[in-house]
């Protein structure tokens, strides 16, 4: 765990001081290749929020057999707001406390969010992966930064997300499932992008839906929380 970099985290109290956290997070982003026939668990890290209590979700399984073989799920109250590009301010604390409280540590996290894909290439995955020093991927419902060019309705079929400013590639925009809006894939850390995509592919056909496996499991559990808490 980086302590360091989570500290700053959780002192940042204006855009400024996130602004600066992020420059330092892109600097210890490591893309690299990793031996896919060693990895054995991925988990999937949810968010989500009723009034000022976020409730976090983190789902692991078997990436062979696919059974969810550990389930968190943390409540904490939000003590930064929502703010466009610096959602990992508000969301971090909550995902920690989630993956201090798991029995496993996964050997991938799959995020809803962007990893480099990021005006700053800091993205929730990426700043998240340079914390708990683990290969990371960002699978996002939506496009925060880039341009693409839009992919035909076949399953599987994918398309480079560029930097509008320096034209590199920063991402892809993934068919994961006929007549559903792509997905959003970019490299957290400690990964490559096309392994990054490979996984988020093999999770969501597995699935047959959208979202890979993980994270669309986390999704439906941290839905049915925040029913509970309504329900009190």
């Amino acid at each position: 765990m980086n302590f360091e970099i989570l500290n700053l985290t959780l002192s940042a109290r204006n855009t400024e001081e996130c602004k600066r956290v992020q420059l330092i997070i892109k600097d210890l982003i490591e893309e690299r290749e990793l031996d896919l026939s060693k990895v054995k668990t991925v988990s999937g890290v949810d968010v989500s929020y009723i009034g000022d209590i976020g409730i976090g979700v983190m789902v692991t399984i078997d990436i062979n057999t696919l059974e969810v073989i550990d389930k968190v799920v943390s409540k904490s109250k939000v003590s930064f707001h929502y703010i466009p590009n610096f959602l990992a301010f508000r969301e971090i604390p909550i995902i920690i406390d989630t993956f201090n409280l798991a029995s496993i540590s996964p050997d991938i996290v799959i995020v809803d969010g962007q990893g480099i894909a990021h005006p700053r290439r800091a993205g929730i995955a990426s700043h998240l992966g340079v914390i708990i020093q683990k290969p990371t991927i960002g699978c996002a419902k939506s496009l925060l930064y880039g341009e693409y060019v839009d992919i035909p309705n076949i399953q599987g079929y994918e398309s480079d997300i560029i930097d509008p400013k320096t034209k590199e590639v920063i991402g892809k925009v993934v068919r994961t499932k006929l007549s559903s809006k792509p997905v959003f894939v970019s490299v957290g850390n400690y990964i490559t992008l096309e392994q990054s995509v490979q996984i988020v592919k093999r999770l969501s056909e597995s699935a047959k839906c959208r979202l890979p496996l993980v994270t669309f499991i986390a999704d439906k559990i941290s839905k049915e929380e925040r029913k509970k808490i309504n329900l009190q």
